[in-house]
C-alpha cells in the first residue's frame, strides 16, 4: 500500500518516503540488507528498483529473487547503466548472486528503461555508483527533486567506493542543481552488525536465510566477521530522520574523487553529521527481522514479472 509522501525540505534534507531505489546489489551485501530493511519499514514505499554498474541484468534478477524470498510482489525492476560515465573499468569480484539458487528463474521487464523509471520519481535513493543518478538529472523533464545517496567521506581522508567507481558521475550529480542528501563513510562505519545479528537473521524465514547466506559469503570475501550497513543507514534517513543530525551546504567532488562539504544554511546539498548509533543499528536489524519473519508465511507468492532477460557479460 502506498504511503503518503513527506514534503521535501531542502535545508533539513528530509526527502519523500516514496522513491525509486538505484542499487548495485550483489557485490557488498549491504544493498541486500537495505532492500530487506525497506520490506520491514511500513513508512517506506518503493515504486521501482533500478540497477547500476557491471552486470546490471544479473543484479536485476537478484532484486527479483529478493522480493520472491520475501513473498512480495515487486514494483517495476529495470536494468540501468552497465558502464561508467567516466569510462573507468567496472570492478567485478565475481561472487555476485553465487549463493542464490535458481537465480535464472527470477525475471524482470528487460524492455523497461531505468532512466525513465528514475525520471518519473520525485525522490531517488542511490546506494551504488552514481552513473544512473547523474544520468537522470540530465533527462529533459525529469521529476527528481531529491536524491539520497550513500557516498563520500567527509573526513577528506579517502575516496569512498561509490564515488570512486564513477567520479565523473559523482561530480555531475552534485553540479546538477538537484538537492542531494549524502551519508558518508565517516558516519556509516560507526555501525557494525556481527555474528549475533547474523544468527538472528538466519533463523528468520526464507528471506532471512537468503540474507544470512549472502552475509556469510561476503564476510569470507572481505575476510571479516561483521558487516557495516552503509546502504541501510542511508535508506533509514527517510524512515527515521529523527535519528540523524543533518547539515545543509555545498558538496564538491575533486577530480580525484575526494568529497568536500562547505556548510551553508541555504545550500542545495546536505550531509549527515551525526546520528544515534545504537538506535540506528537497532532500527536496521529490527526492520530486517520483521521482513524476514513475515516471509515465513508469504514466500510462496509468485512474484515473476515480465519476459526473461539474459545476463550481460561484465566488463
Amino acid at each position: 500500500m502506498s504511503q503518503s509522501p513527506l514534503t521535501a525540505d531542502r535545508n533539513l534534507g528530509r526527502p519523500s518516503r516514496e522513491f525509486v531505489l538505484d542499487t548495485d546489489i550483489g557485490t557488498d551485501v549491504d544493498d541486500l540488507l537495505a532492500l530487506s530493511m525497506i520490506f520491514g519499514s511500513p513508512e517506506l514505499d518503493v515504486v521501482g528498483v533500478t540497477t547500476v554498474y557491471g552486470d546490471v541484468e544479473l543484479r536485476a534478477r537478484i532484486v527479483a529473487a529478493t522480493y520472491h524470498a520475501a513473498g512480495l510482489t515487486p514494483p517495476p525492476i529495470a536494468a540501468g547503466n552497465a558502464e561508467t560515465q567516466s569510462g573507468r573499468p567496472v570492478w567485478w569480484p565475481g561472487h555476485e548472486g553465487s549463493t542464490i539458487a535458481d537465480l535464472d528463474d527470477h525475471v524482470f521487464d528487460s524492455a523497461l528503461s531505468a532512466i525513465d523509471l528514475l525520471a518519473a520519481s520525485a525522490t531517488v535513493v542511490a546506494i551504488g555508483p552514481l552513473t544512473n543518478a547523474a544520468a537522470v538529472t540530465r533527462q529533459p523533464g525529469h521529476r527528481v527533486s531529491q536524491v539520497v545517496i550513500m557516498g563520500g567521506d567527509f573526513r577528506r581522508e579517502i575516496v569512498e567506493h561509490n564515488i570512486k567507481c564513477d567520479i565523473d558521475a559523482a561530480r555531475s550529480l552534485f553540479a546538477a542543481g538537484v538537492p542531494v542528501l549524502a551519508v558518508g563513510l565517516e558516519q556509516t562505519e560507526r555501525v557494525r552488525l556481527g555474528s549475533d545479528v547474523l544468527a538472528r537473521i538466519g533463523a528468520a524465514g526464507p528471506l532471512g536465510a537468503m540474507v544470512a547466506a549472502e552475509m556469510t559469503r561476503f564476510w569470507a570475501f572481505a575476510e571479516q566477521d561483521y558487516n557495516v550497513p552503509h546502504d541501510p543507514i542511508a535508506v533509514l534517513t527517510l524512515a527515521r530522520p529523527d535519528l540523524f543530525e543533518i547539515a545543509a551546504g555545498t558538496v564538491t567532488v575533486t577530480p580525484e574523487g575526494r568529497t568536500f562539504f562547505e556548510p551553508d544554511p541555504d545550500g542545495l546539498h546536505s550531509i549527515v553529521t551525526d546520528m544515534d548509533v545504537d538506535a540506528v543499528g537497532t532500527a536496521i536489524v529490527d526492520r530486517i527481522l520483521a521482513a524476514a519473519d513475515a516471509s515465513t508465511e508469504t514466500a510462496s507468492i509468485d512474484t515473476t514479472v515480465g519476459p526473461r532477460a539474459s545476463a550481460s557479460t561484465p566488463t
